[in-house]
């Protein structure tokens, strides 16, 4: 296996078969109930943020953002302890916020993040349609974020991530992380020494150094999430 400081993400968009084809669907929510399924999410944040939506045939979970003094927040839902699983496919339909001060965030994360070695693996929307896939990974010698030189960059066409649903995966094999884009692989990194179950994550949050470039009036600026999926 190769030594930490030689991991390195892939800048280049790489065409690839649908990592799902030879997998199982082990989890699914298309956020079309009465309400959120606790059986398979926790809310953090403001609880009032996550609401479910039907628009057309469209139906899904919208995270939107509760206006406060400081604008300092982060909601969103976890499966943490009802659905964590180790490697698999894990993929989101996701409309991303457009504007910045503010990030979209898909992850999967390990159960414990005081327990090393931990990574947390990411896409995430900033708005003004930069996407940036990367991870944090954590071990005895400290905290290393996986990026590439395309982190931050205008992945899709003008637009597309605000203005419509767009795939999102992360694909976790023996081998590497791979991050994809409506089913086309754009990044990848040499998989780190992680084996424990890892939970999938959906926020909206603003945090410290992005409150400055947030403009209230472009409010509300939701996140929302068509359906979530994980195979095995």
């Amino acid at each position: 296996m190769k030594s930490f400081l030689a991991l390195c993400l892939s800048a280049v968009a790489l065409s690839a078969a649908n990592p799902a084809s030879n997998m199982k669907l082990v989890f699914s929510d298309e956020f079309d109930g009465p309400s959120l399924d606790a059986s398979k999410w926790a809310t953090f944040g403001e609880p009032t943020a996550m609401t479910l939506f039907k628009l057309g045939k469209v139906s899904g979970l919208r995270i939107t953002l509760i206006k406060k003094e400081d604008m300092i927040q982060s909601n969103g839902i976890s499966s943490r302890g009802k659905f964590e699983q180790t490697k698999g496919y894990f993929e989101a339909s996701i409309r991303m916020p457009a504007t910045k001060g503010h990030t979209g965030y898909f992850s999967v994360r390990c159960k414990d993040e005081k327990v090393t070695p931990f990574i947390n693996v990411l896409w995430e929307g900033t708005g003004d349609d930069y996407l940036t896939p990367w991870a944090r990974y954590v071990d005895d010698k400290g905290q290393h974020d996986l990026r590439s030189d395309a982190s931050g960059s205008k992945i899709l066409k003008g637009g597309e991530p605000s203005k419509k649903f767009n795939t999102y995966g992360i694909l976790w094999t023996d081998k590497a992380f791979s991050w994809f884009v409506n089913g086309k692989q754009i990044h990848k990194a040499d998989r780190t020494v992680i084996d424990a179950p890892m939970s999938l994550n959906l926020s909206h949050r603003i945090g410290e150094w992005e409150r400055p470039k947030l403009n209230l009036k472009s409010l509300p600026d939701d996140m929302e999430v068509d359906w979530v999926k994980a195979w095995k």
